[in-house]
Order: C-alpha cells, then structure tokens, then sequence
C-alpha cells in the first residue's frame, strides 16, 4: 500500500484541518490528487524556478491523526514561486526531464492551485494518509 498524497487550497488551518479524516475531496476542497508522485513541493519549485531549495522551507503540520493521517501547510514562498512559473518553463521542464503527458497535467494542475491559493490570499496544504 503507498502513499496518497493530495495538494489542496483552504482558507485558513482550521478549513484545512477539516481534510485530515477523508482528504481534501471528501469536503469538497479544491485539490490536486499527486498519489505520492510530488513528496516534497520545496523540491519541484526549486527545479521550476531556478532558485536554491535552501529559500523554500519544509512544510508544517497542521494536524494529523497519530496514525496514519495529517495535513501539512505548504510555506507561502514555495506557494508564490511556484504560481509564478510560467508556461515557457515548465515545457521546458517536462522536455529536460522527459515527463509524460499525465506528470506534466499535474505539475500544471499544482500550478495552477497555487495560482488560485495566491489570488484569493488562501493558504495550500497537503493531505497524506498512508
């Protein structure tokens, strides 16, 4: 059994710790479902952007179950550069690291929540239960 792993937008931590029982589609967040595929968003938006992993922190929890849930809050800055990719670039990313179709949807999909996180001043989050 792996992991599942969901990216998802809310309005404050106390929306977001609403995730924690059934992930963030069972209450009807927007989400990004990720499967394990993108562990560590600080990472992927390093790569993207060019910039060093040392200026994007590790995420911080929220709330988790003991067991086999949590929600951790996505760092702002990791959020705000990862909305600012632009087109060009992860094209360019996808050719470098020879993706597929279906990684390059999620990358831009996760791209685009973090848009919409950014434009309504919302916080981004990930759900992971094992």
């Amino acid at each position: 059994m792996g992991v599942l792993v969901d990216y998802f937008t809310a309005e404050s931590d106390r929306s977001a710790e609403r995730a924690l029982s059934g992930g963030p589609a069972h209450v009807k967040l927007p989400y990004v479902d990720c499967k394990g595929w993108i562990d560590e968003p600080g990472d992927l938006v390093a790569e993207l952007s060019g910039r060093d992993i040392s200026e994007f922190g590790d995420c911080e929890v929220v709330v988790d179950d003991g067991e086999v849930s949590g929600v951790e809050r996505v760092m702002p800055e990791t959020v705000t550069a990862l909305a600012a990719v632009e087109d060009a670039r992860l094209r360019e990313y996808a050719e470098d690291e020879l993706l597929d179709e279906y990684e390059v949807e999620r990358i831009t999909a996760l791209r685009e929540l973090a848009r919409e996180a950014v434009r309504l001043n919302h916080g981004m989050y990930r759900w992971m239960c094992a």
